[in-house]
């Protein structure tokens, strides 16, 4: 992912927003977005109650796409951080590793974000390796 050069945030985000961005930097961490991953977060928007009152969850994430190009991924991750209380940064975090595996290759550009991202979530080593577990057993094949 192409980085800009880091800025103080203008953003207020609500939890809604926090972890919807968070799922966009996922997605777009290995510099693609693939059509896997792209209905993988719009199916998830439309089960997660926290977007319930969203009008339109095609707008919604659009709309953290370009906070994302706006401010860049070290200043949203920020913003995002401070949005969200500690089990809201594990809800994000469990999000972002969803979407990493939708598309059933993880790069390593997404290991590194989902690394950073634990770090930056203060998500404990053997949490994060659950919830990767977690995410990888419902796609199973043998």
């Amino acid at each position: 992912m192409k980085e800009k050069t880091p800025q103080a945030s203008v953003l207020y985000l609500t939890p809604a927003m926090a972890v919807m961005s968070v799922a966009v930097l996922a997605t777009a961490a290995d510099g693609h977005w693939s059509k896997k991953e792209i209905e993988r977060l719009r199916m998830m928007a439309h089960l997660q109650p926290l977007f319930r009152d969203i009008p339109s969850v095609e707008k919604f994430i659009g709309s953290r796409a370009a906070d994302l190009r706006a401010v860049g991924p070290k200043v949203l991750i920020e913003d995002c951080r401070k949005a969200l209380t500690p089990r809201m940064r594990e809800t994000a975090y469990a999000w972002a590793v969803d979407l990493v595996q939708s598309d059933g290759a993880a790069v390593s550009a997404e290991h590194i974000f989902l690394q950073e991202l634990a770090v930056k979530f203060a998500i404990p080593g053997p949490l994060a390796r659950k919830l990767q577990t977690a995410a990888a057993a419902p796609r199973r094949t043998a």
